[in-house]
């Protein structure tokens, strides 16, 4: 299942990349839950992200991998994917890019593949992570357009 998510804010592409950091990861998380991070390499490829996420009380392990990286004057991008993932997931890939509009903004878009355990749940969480993803947009712009 395929999502993409686009986010114009008012910075400039350096200011936006330098902010991907461990401090942005953790006002991102997700409503009603809890994240306990054990690493944070940071955003280039080789890099890995481990946490574990509570969410009523449940929790469940993540190990990503940063896969790939690039940069440019004008777009940003890194890809990661999980290595372990949490019940239902079975695939996880998220391209993360910051792409310069013009010398005082900024896209962040959010372009995820992912796969569940079975069709059904896929279908089921698809709405879920629809929201998620939606939330990061208010935190992106809450973090960027000061």
């Amino acid at each position: 299942m395929k999502l993409f998510f686009e986010t114009n804010v008012l910075s400039p592409l350096d200011h936006v990349v330098s902010s991907f950091n461990l401090e942005l990861f953790q006002k991102l998380s997700p409503p009603l839950t809890k994240m306990k991070i054990v690493q944070f390499d940071g955003c280039l490829k080789g890099d890995e992200v481990k946490f574990y996420m509570s969410f009523l009380g449940v929790e469940q392990y993540w190990h990503s991998l940063i896969l790939d990286d690039y940069k440019s004057p004008n777009e940003v991008y890194f890809i990661d994917i999980g290595k372990d993932l949490p019940w239902p997931f079975k695939a996880w890939h998220h391209k993360h890019i910051m792409r310069k509009i013009d010398e005082k903004q900024t896209v962040i878009i959010d372009e995820i593949e992912f796969e569940c355990n079975s069709e059904l749940l896929t279908l089921v969480f698809r709405p879920l992570l629809i929201g998620y993803f939606y939330y990061r947009k208010m935190i992106y712009k809450k973090v960027f357009n000061v």
